[in-house]
């Protein structure tokens, strides 16, 4: 009895060694989020109203939604964990621009290298993050210009 109970431990270990990395990681999602805007650069005036559009879907469903700029203190986050299903979420916000936004500044830019360039900024870069189910991540930005 102890001969048959080593021989089928065996043939098990020696079974579930066998599955390869590939066979793990097919199982594994890795798919990030999609997330479209309906218009990627946008102009406004001073102490105006724009409204943002955009849809984002995954095939395992959306988990949390993030849009954040932290110079005109945006930080708007959507916690959809307790939704089922993988239907596509349609993302709107309504922003009012600051009036004392600004129109243009300096930036230094950096490279791999470590080389740098200086440039005069005229769009603001408002970032949209989205998680899926399985914690893929996916960041796209909008880009406002202040007229």
């Amino acid at each position: 009895m102890k001969n048959v109970w080593i021989v089928a431990s065996l043939s098990l270990l020696l079974v579930t060694a066998c599955e390869s990395t590939e066979d793990v990681l097919d199982r594994i999602d890795h798919t990030v989020p999609t997330v479209v805007f309906a218009n990627d650069t946008l102009e406004v005036d001073p102490g105006g109203t724009l409204t943002l559009n955009a849809a984002v879907s995954d095939e395992s469903g959306i988990q949390r939604i993030e849009f954040t700029y932290g110079d005109w203190r945006i930080n708007n986050i959507i916690d959809l964990s307790a939704e089922t299903g993988t239907a596509p979420y349609a993302f709107t916000l309504d922003i009012t621009v600051p009036a004392d936004a600004k129109k243009e500044w300096e930036e230094t830019l950096y490279f791999n290298d470590a080389s740098s360039i200086n440039i005069t900024q005229r769009y603001h870069k408002l970032g949209l993050s989205a998680w899926d189910k399985n914690r893929n991540l996916k960041k796209e930005y909008v880009y406002v210009k202040v007229r």
